[in-house]
């Protein structure tokens, strides 16, 4: 909580001078009920019309004053509640756009979307009432407490008894109610993450009919969430009446000992008045506060939350600020070898296990590679670590000639460009999310990368062409229209080395070899290094070489009909495609021969 109570600290004047108006506010309001029981005692006692209209009339003035100060300290409390928020909002956004990938995993999607969104828009209530209510209740029960003796002193004793068994209550509650609203939260976090999924995953539900099974996984997890939420509006209800019941009863006790002060002369009838009245404030007040104690239960959960995200390490080297453009880079050229692993140690976070152990392999400049091998093989993992989302334990990667980690982030990121499986498009016109983070691209560039993308030919049809409104993640683009962009959008980015992750899973054959040739073809890519991560023997075998992974291990490096011959693995994948293919291909013939008959 200490994070988000120092960046408070700029607003520290408006925070003084809100509750300078707010102390004025309840003075204020103190003396109006000595007024009104002074109007009570010497003007309607003893009929003296002046002197109502005179007490009446300070009254007024004194409300007129109060709202005047209320408003200075609303306003105070609007300005920095909103500054705070948006600060926050804006550093945490940046912050998560500089986490390690590791702590991204960790926290979730929808653990960071409920923290970036309703923890923060939790503690902008928080500021707000730190101003405007928090210190109104200690101002006017220190106050009730002063007038009250100025009244009869011993009645002090039975208005600190009422603020006595007001903080049991209090705390007898919230000690039962803060873990349910921390479970709550995390519940929440559960929730959205859900919703994301079904969503992201509606077309298939549908398509193997799990919409009634996914429904009821929602609905049992809204029904915990609202078993817990009843938990919490059950001890939240039992506040009011409880503090109710004892402030009345306090009330009553103070009343009979009124009647007696005023039957042995210590007590007029203008001072009972004005002690119900303070009775009153001090109950508004403690019911202000029981309202305060719910909320900053929930700010201090959200508190933790958006301290843990805001502490999180960030990337090392992470310097995207610097600039957006490509640049060149300080390799060496000519370089030997295009990408060079020499004994590399790797486990993900929390893993007690290498993925990769004394990993070697060499990639010789101007060939290109294809990675293949069987589901969790790690095939992906190694575009991981050639990006830096994941570092090393040890070993070396050599890229270009240069060691990795003598990149800074944004020479590798020029310099190595990664397609993945699941493609997105940002929203805009389609020439904006094709050209994102570059400037001074012409429309006949991208145009060419359209065209080696397999892309052009749909784009072309729409009559917007590249001005073509694309909706949030490429929705109104079907998967392989998508996937045929973001290769297009990498080819853009000119970075040497390109590696295309599963991309052919979301292409047909036919476009797929369409894009390979096209890409081998090139004039404009001959000198670039190109790495394919496939399933697929028919997309690998038009590689140079092929690297066989098989549980992080290096079981085949070699071209096609080295592999073929040599490996059994390799050989083992290589006749079940094959006869898949096969018998697509028999599927596909007797299907056109029903047709005709």
């Amino acid at each position: 909580m200490k994070t988000c109570i120092n960046r408070l600290k700029p607003y520290h004047g408006r925070i003084i001078l809100g509750q300078i108006f707010k102390f004025t506010e309840v003075i204020l309001e103190l003396i109006v009920p000595l007024l009104i029981g002074k109007m009570v005692d010497l003007g309607i006692s003893n009929r003296d019309q002046n002197l109502i209209i005179k007490y009446a009339f300070i009254c007024l003035g004194l409300a007129i004053l109060g709202l005047c100060s209320a408003l200075v300290c609303q306003y105070q409390a609007s300005v920095v509640s909103q500054s705070y928020g948006t600060e926050l909002r804006n550093d945490l956004f940046s912050h998560i756009l500089k986490m390690q990938v590791k702590d991204v995993s960790k926290m979730g999607r929808s653990s960071l979307i409920t923290r970036l969104t309703s923890d923060i828009q939790t503690l902008q209530q928080g500021v707000a009432m730190l101003i405007r209510l928090v210190p109104r209740t200690p101002f006017l029960c220190i106050g009730i407490i002063i007038m009250v003796g100025f009244i009869n002193p011993k009645f002090i004793w039975a208005f600190l008894l009422a603020v006595l068994i007001f903080v049991f209550i209090i705390i007898l509650i919230t000690r039962k109610m803060l873990p349910l609203i921390k479970t709550s939260q995390k519940q929440t976090d559960g929730l959205i993450n859900r919703v994301i999924e079904l969503l992201s995953g509606i077309k298939i539900i549908r398509a193997v009919v799990k919409s009634e099974e996914k429904g009821k996984q929602f609905y049992d997890l809204n029904d915990e969430i609202a078993a817990i939420m009843e938990k919490i509006g059950f001890y939240s209800a039992l506040l009011n009446p409880l503090t109710l019941l004892a402030l009345n009863l306090i009330g009553v006790f103070i009343l009979w000992m009124s009647g007696y002060q005023m039957r042995i002369g210590n007590l007029r009838s203008g001072d009972i008045i004005a002690l119900i009245n303070y009775l009153t404030m001090l109950l508004t007040a403690l019911t202000v506060f029981l309202n305060l104690v719910l909320l900053y239960t929930r700010v201090f959960a959200s508190s933790a939350r958006l301290e843990e995200a805001l502490l999180t390490v960030e990337r090392p080297s992470f310097d995207l600020e610097e600039s957006s453009e490509p640049k060149e880079t300080s390799i060496q050229e000519p370089f030997e070898n295009s990408i060079k692993f020499t004994n590399v140690n790797f486990a993900f976070p929390d893993s007690p296990e290498f993925l990769f152990e004394n990993f070697s392999f060499t990639l010789p400049a101007g060939k290109s590679l294809s990675i293949i091998g069987p589901t969790g093989s790690g095939k992906s993992s190694l575009a991981y670590i050639l990006e830096r989302q994941y570092d090393i334990q040890s070993g070396a990667i050599d890229i270009l000639g240069k060691e990795i980690r003598q990149y800074t982030e944004t020479e590798l990121l020029n310099t190595i460009q990664i397609v993945p499986q699941a493609s997105y498009l940002f929203s805009g016109t389609l020439r904006e999310s094709l050209c994102l983070g570059m400037s001074d691209i012409e429309d006949e560039q991208i145009w060419q990368a359209l065209e080696i993308a397999q892309a052009a030919d749909f784009v072309k049809k729409d009559v917007s062409g590249l001005n073509k409104v694309v909706q949030r993640g490429g929705s109104n683009f079907s998967g392989g229209q998508k996937q045929r962009l973001a290769i297009a959008r990498a080819l853009l980015r000119k970075t040497k080395v390109i590696v295309f992750d599963d991309t052919s899973s979301a292409l047909d054959l036919a476009t797929d070899a369409a894009l390979q040739k096209a890409l081998r073809n090139s004039p404009q890519f001959k000198d670039y290094c190109f790495i394919t991560i496939t399933q697929r023997i028919s997309t690998a075998r038009r590689s140079d070489l092929i690297l066989l992974l098989d549980n992080g291990e290096k079981v085949g490096f070699g071209s096609h009909q080295e592999l073929l011959e040599n490996n059994t693995l390799y050989q083992e994948i290589y006749d079940s495609q094959i006869a898949q293919e096969k018998n697509y291909d028999e599927n596909i013939v007797e299907l056109a021969n029903a047709k005709r008959k």
